[in-house]
């Protein structure tokens, strides 16, 4: 079953992407959450964040956390099995600030938890290791 989930969270956020770029709409991301799915940032730097329910209020959160930049990408480094219902994704994200000549950039991991062949949770961690040692052992 991890193998299934790995590929269920590739699918995600490959669709994420298509989202971002404008080739689909984002309630094409709803097939893969469940409709309350919650989602905790464990980040400093996202102080104004609580906890989110469902993608709606995580694809809101993440559209004010983007708003700033006029340049931003993002993209996954490592979608690893973590047991049979976690699947652990490392990512690198890079910004530009409006009116800004520097750059951001950050790495970071997300836990997410995957149930009967939906995403049912996620968090976010501040640094890839610390979602890679809350995941536990990889398979």
């Amino acid at each position: 079953m991890s193998q299934e989930n790995v590929e269920l969270v590739r699918q995600m956020l490959a669709t994420f992407i298509e989202v971002d770029e404008g080739l689909a709409e984002p309630e094409r991301l709803s097939k893969f959450f469940s409709p309350d799915a919650p989602f905790e940032l464990d980040d400093p730097v996202a102080l104004d964040a609580q906890a989110l329910r469902g993608v709606d209020e995580f694809i809101e959160w993440r559209a004010g956390w983007i708003e700033p930049y006029d340049d931003w990408s993002y993209r996954a480094e490592k979608i690893l099995a973590a047991g049979a219902d976690r699947v652990v994704a490392t990512f690198h994200q890079r910004g530009r600030p409006r009116g800004s000549d520097s750059w951001v950039e950050w790495h970071y991991g997300i836990v997410y938890v995957v149930e009967a062949g939906l995403i049912t949770g996620g968090r976010v961690y501040p640094t890839p290791e610390e979602a890679l040692e809350a995941a536990g052992p990889r398979e």
